[in-house]
């Protein structure tokens, strides 16, 4: 692993990692031990709510270290939270073209998209995440932003395609 970065990673991106790179669960607990993955508290809840192994390892990993992002008092995340959420929760506009905002997705105005966007602003952190409004308002605040799969490769849990057919067949 290659990366002093840190990153914050929204549910689907942490959900990709664990259904492409199952046997990589050391890699993936070590960037969080380590304080190079956190989580927004939203996504820490909305992760939490499922019933499967990632469910179990996230509540895991976040007793052990600091890598869940609370609220809680923190004024700075809150007030940057209000704006980030009041700029972009209906409508994202970029360039000449409107998008829809952060509370337009299934989860509405629960959403945690705000919160990745925030925690990333707050902590210069970049963001882990393949969701068109979150990229989106990532470009419009200067916010690093990436994929999971840019993400899976910068901190070494891809293989290439051979090394996977070699083990497949040996």
């Amino acid at each position: 692993m290659a990366t002093e970065t840190a990153y914050i990673c929204d549910a689907d991106a942490l959900i990709n990692l664990d259904r492409h790179f199952p046997k990589k669960t050391r890699e993936i607990r070590r960037l969080f031990l380590d304080g190079l993955i956190k989580i927004p508290e939203g996504v820490h809840r909305e992760l939490k709510e499922g019933t499967d192994k990632l469910a179990r390892n996230i509540d895991r990993w976040s007793k052990t270290v600091d890598s869940v992002v609370f609220w809680g008092s923190n004024d700075d995340l809150r007030g940057k939270l209000k704006s980030i959420e009041l700029n972009y929760g209906e409508f994202i506009v970029v360039g000449k073209v409107r998008y829809n905002g952060f509370w337009k997705s299934k989860a509405g105005k629960r959403s945690a998209d705000g919160q990745v966007v925030t925690c990333a602003k707050v902590f210069s952190c970049t963001v882990v995440s393949n969701d068109k409004a979150i990229e989106s308002v990532c470009m419009l605040e200067d916010i690093p932003c990436i994929g999971w799969k840019e993400f899976a490769r910068r901190v070494g849990l891809s293989e290439s395609q051979l090394d996977l057919f070699t083990d497949a067949h040996t």
